[in-house]
């Protein structure tokens, strides 16, 4: 089903130390030194944190400091590709499985209050910024006011844009239980996954079921203006709205979740995705929606798609601290 295209470079087999450098060489230039890291991992069982100083300083061609590999490390740990265990580190996958990630091509082609009464949260324990209470209140019954006008899609993408912490680009593509996939074109890692048992109760209380969800880019136009409206900071409205899911992380409604590996394809006017867990191969679900529009990204120009999900939203945590949770401290 998938095309490996490292196959014939690096294979299982113990291979000469050296021999094994040369092909990691390869894979950092190809793709980058964090992928050739985890090659040398799950190719060696377990390596040293000394081990992969040593295999990073030659790959690098330059003069490295131990911190630069630590946080490398760090965030394929964060990606929940590796694992620590004392100072020697373990691979969680088949880098095979994950080489979409590092892929520099397939980049370069395409990055509560009230409101919590709604969702049957219980807020007297929860320290609420009164911003994020006000601004989550307006969005909660802006989109209950659309779906009581007809304007499902709107509704829908209002919530894509602010409970959620997708992108103004951003299509949301699955809701499956508490949990929900989505594709962002401008950023590297291009699939991600959150989960969240209250968005999920909200949504079945405005009346959608789970499945496909890219109904919501058709309401995107009034959508795009309403939220405008409501943060009122110009350019700045969609950061704004989409810190709303930072806050509500904080307060644990909204979660980061494991790994996944999604495949869509184009069935004529119909669209199937299927979902797996990275780890156990394990298929999670298989949805059909029929679609007359065209489809949105990335199905747009290629009728099959093969990817793997990312469970966490950043990979380095300051971006999600300086950006976005930092607009709703009290």
């Amino acid at each position: 089903m998938i095309q490996w295209r490292l196959t014939r470079y690096i294979r299982e087999e113990q291979t000469p130390h050296r021999d094994l450098l040369r092909k990691l060489k390869w894979v950092a230039d190809r793709f980058t030194i964090q992928y050739a890291l985890l090659w040398y991992i799950y190719l060696t069982g377990e390596a040293s944190f000394r081990k992969l100083y040593k295999v990073y300083r030659y790959l690098s061609d330059k003069v490295i400091r131990e911190n630069t590999v630590r946080k490398q490390l760090s965030i394929l740990e964060r990606k929940g590709l590796i694992k620590k265990e004392g100072d020697s580190y373990i691979a969680l996958v088949d880098p095979r499985d994950v080489e979409d990630l590092f892929d520099r091509e397939r980049s370069r082609a395409g990055k509560i209050g009230a409101a919590i009464k709604h969702m049957k949260m219980a807020s007297k324990s929860l320290k609420i910024s009164p911003g994020l209470s006000y601004y989550t209140k307006q969005v909660v019954e802006t989109a209950q006011k659309l779906i009581k006008e007809g304007k499902r899609a709107a509704a829908l993408d209002l919530i894509t844009h602010t409970l959620l912490p997708l992108r103004e680009n951003a299509i949301l593509w699955l809701w499956h239980q508490d949990l929900f996939i989505y594709y962002e074109p401008k950023t590297r890692q291009r699939w991600r996954a959150v989960k969240s048992g209250e968005i999920a109760k909200l949504l079945k209380n405005l009346g959608f079921t789970p499945g496909i969800t890219i109904l919501h880019i058709l309401g995107h136009s009034e959508a795009s203006k309403i939220i405008h409206r409501i943060f009122q900071r110009g350019p700045y409205s969609w950061p704004w709205a989409r810190s709303i899911s930072y806050g509500l992380k904080q307060l644990g409604l909204l979660q980061e979740t494991t790994n996944f590996k999604i495949q869509l394809k184009k069935l004529g006017s119909k669209i199937e995705l299927i979902l797996w867990n990275l780890y156990t191969k394990e298929q999670l679900c298989k949805y059909e929606i029929n679609w007359k529009y065209e489809p949105p990204e990335p199905l747009k120009s290629r009728h099959y798609i093969v990817a793997t999900v990312l469970g966490k939203q950043h990979v380095r945590e300051e971006i999600e601290i300086n950006s976005y949770s930092s607009k709703w401290r009290r």
